[in-house]
């Protein structure tokens, strides 16, 4: 028999709208849940009353899953594992940064600062950036955690998962299949494509990671996919194959872009591609931006000159 499985909206005041926890039921009257949502007051008072609307409270949740380390997939962690003792699991790619996520936070601003240089944003916008990014530092805190692998698999109570390592949106994104489903966090969504570079901005061919893994979930295409944001999507092989598409269309818009054969600055790249970015918008457009450069200086059709501009060659 499958197990029951309840999808709660989170709000999200700052990205996307709103994510998608799940709880599954696990026998005894217990619960796991795969992500928990962004950290905020509203969040979480939202989060309890859906739950005791379908006749459970906190301290019934036993397991935590994450898909992936970003605040709006893990925020409310501690306080749940607080309550309730449960257990949090994160692939121990994005481990360090769940474990450890308060301690890192001057760590993290301090490389965000050096990389935004980098990529040619003013010195001024990215000081609004790190003002901004510290009201971000608050929707989560350090919470104890796990570790899982590829190809893991754990039974919990009655149900049986699976670990599918999918890195791109992050270096340590999961899939989970259950049941014949398969919870794809914020590796395949059903209305955009997931932002590739924005924060594991120390680890290379994140691009190429990323059309790897959809490669990798592509066997289970017939399964009903959960995702991290929006609805649920059947026969999902379609929505890789757009996905794959769009970035191979990004990558010659990119090349028509610098055409002219002149240095540019990712960010004058990404203004070019996206128009005027604000707040974060400015952080994932260019971490996106870079991913794809990265991945067309592979191919030998661009070249990075004056330290930190791109100019192609092919």
């Amino acid at each position: 028999m499958s197990s029951r499985i309840i999808q709660i909206p989170i709000p999200n005041p700052y990205f996307e709208g709103s994510s998608n926890t799940y709880a599954v039921e696990i026998g005894e009257g217990k619960l796991l849940l795969i992500d928990t949502g962004i950290g905020t007051d509203d969040a979480f008072a939202h989060f309890r009353r859906d739950l005791e609307s379908h006749g459970y409270v906190l301290k019934d949740i036993s397991v935590v899953f994450l898909t992936h380390k970003h605040s709006d997939h893990f925020g409310m962690a501690h306080k749940i594992r607080e309550i309730s003792g449960a257990r949090v699991y994160v692939h121990e790619d994005d481990w360090n940064d769940v474990a450890h996520y308060t301690e890192r936070r001057d760590e993290v601003a301090e490389l965000y600062r050096k990389t935004m240089l980098f990529w040619g944003i003013s010195p001024e916008a990215v000081q609004m950036f790190s003002v901004m990014r510290q009201n971000f530092d608050a929707l989560a805190h350090s919470v104890p955690a796990e570790k899982l692998c590829d190809g893991q698999k754990l039974k919990i109570g009655n149900s049986q998962f699976a670990v599918i390592h999918t890195p791109g949106h992050t270096q340590g994104s999961v899939c989970f299949l259950c049941d014949e489903k398969i919870f794809t966090g914020d590796h395949l969504l059903p209305n955009y494509t997931p932002n590739i570079g924005a924060t594991d901005i120390t680890v290379g061919k994140m691009l190429s990671k990323f059309l790897n893994s959809s490669e990798k979930i592509r066997p289970y295409s017939e399964l009903e996919a959960l995702p991290g944001h929006g609805k649920s999507m059947k026969n999902f092989a379609s929505r890789i194959d757009t996905i794959v598409q769009h970035h191979h269309e990004r990558q010659e818009k990119i090349l028509r872009i610098l055409s002219d054969r002149k240095p540019h600055t990712i960010v004058e790249i990404a203004r070019a591609l996206f128009g005027t970015m604000r707040e974060h918008h400015l952080l994932l457009g260019c971490g996106e931006v870079h991913a794809h450069l990265e991945m067309l200086q592979e191919k030998g059709c661009v070249e990075l000159r004056e330290e930190n501009r791109f100019v192609r060659v092919d």
